[in-house]
């Protein structure tokens, strides 16, 4: 497993679904909690693949536009929470966690970006 992996699944009150990495023209699972690895075809995900990273392009669009450093996306949805987080215009960490109150986004994102994601 990789470190991100090990980092992000270290956080506390963070449980993670699945981590993956996204570069420009596929995508590499690196984490799935074992009850959902039947939950998801190749098909479901290829097209969140594709659809994460035509957000990618646009929060860097977007990025531009407010003038700050793009740290991470976070995307809640009402019982799972996933981040997005760009090392490059093409590549990030994609992580989805269970969603519990209070969630620990802030921990995450820091946990992330402090290994050079």
């Amino acid at each position: 497993m990789s470190q991100v992996v090990d980092t992000l699944r270290g956080v506390d009150g963070a449980t993670a679904r699945v981590i993956a990495h996204l570069d420009a023209l596929d995508f590499t699972i690196e984490y799935i909690r074992e009850d959902l690895e039947s939950e998801y075809s190749d098909q479901d995900l290829e097209e969140a693949y594709q659809l994460l990273m035509a957000n990618q392009v646009t929060g860097d669009d977007f990025r531009d536009l407010i003038g700050e450093e793009f740290q991470a996306q976070t995307l809640f949805f009402e019982n799972v929470v996933a981040l997005v987080v760009p090392s490059a215009r093409y590549e990030a960490v994609f992580a989805s966690f269970d969603r519990r109150e209070p969630f620990p986004v802030i921990d995450l994102v820091e946990a992330a970006t402090s290994e050079g994601v």
